[in-house]
């Protein structure tokens, strides 16, 4: 059964290349220019996934998003940004989206994180699945319940509670530093990373490595236009 991808970008180039990106697959690519035409298409296209430029013609990407997410038929709904344009990542999760690409991007990779998305999505869930998939949306309670006075045994490290001074003010003081070892410090990440479901790392990753590049790039362009500036 043929698949179809909604894609909605004010850029043309943009729209003929992932056009063309899918025309080799059983994914069918339907592209419109704003947020707003994407909307209107919808209902009657149905599509089984949604591509959504962050920065477009009204909704933008993430207000799209969020209208898909809280509809009655949410499908997976993957962000577009521009190297140089501003993303925020708080929108990206506030609005329910399962990750961005940052353009211009590799054609390969763009057909694999579509295609995993979709056997995701058409994929049965097993009993108890829902629950373990759930996201961690609020990592500070997670962190609290770390922080509190009797810690797990992880079967290797006693990571036992930090002291603090039980009345700074009275005392006249401050309250005491935390101290924490290596041992301590390596025992508590592990376990945060454990309590990560993978598709919280996923969309640590997908935030993270896009920054790096960008961050990258700008700096060999200061690079580049130091050289031109200094005399030869």
């Amino acid at each position: 059964m043929r698949r179809t991808i909604l894609l909605a970008d004010d850029s043309v180039t943009i729209r003929k290349i992932v056009e063309l990106t899918f025309s080799d697959t059983d994914i069918r690519v339907c592209s419109v220019a704003s947020g707003q035409e994407a909307l209107d298409r919808l209902s009657d296209l149905r599509p089984d996934l949604v591509l959504a430029d962050v920065v477009m013609p009204g909704p933008s990407g993430y207000e799209l998003c969020r209208a898909i997410k809280t509809s009655d038929r949410p499908v997976p709904v993957l962000l577009l940004a521009g190297t140089f344009e501003p993303f925020d990542a708080g929108q990206a999760r506030e609005c329910g989206s399962d990750g961005h690409v940052t353009k211009p991007f590799d054609s390969h990779q763009l057909v694999l994180r579509v295609e995993q998305l979709l056997a995701h999505r058409e994929q049965p869930a097993a009993p108890g699945e829902l629950a373990a998939q759930a996201p961690v949306d609020d990592l500070e309670a997670m962190f609290d319940d770390l922080a509190a006075p009797a810690l797990p045994w992880d079967g290797e490290h006693d990571i036992r509670p930090i002291s603090l001074a039980a009345d700074p003010i009275a005392e006249g003081g401050t309250a005491a530093s935390p101290t924490l070892s290596p041992a301590d410090l390596d025992a508590i990440a592990r376990l945060v990373v454990e309590r990560l479901s993978e598709r919280v790392l996923r969309e640590i990753a997908w935030d993270v490595v896009p920054d790096l590049a960008e961050i990258i790039v700008r700096e060999r362009i200061r690079e580049l236009e130091r050289d031109e500036r200094e005399p030869s």
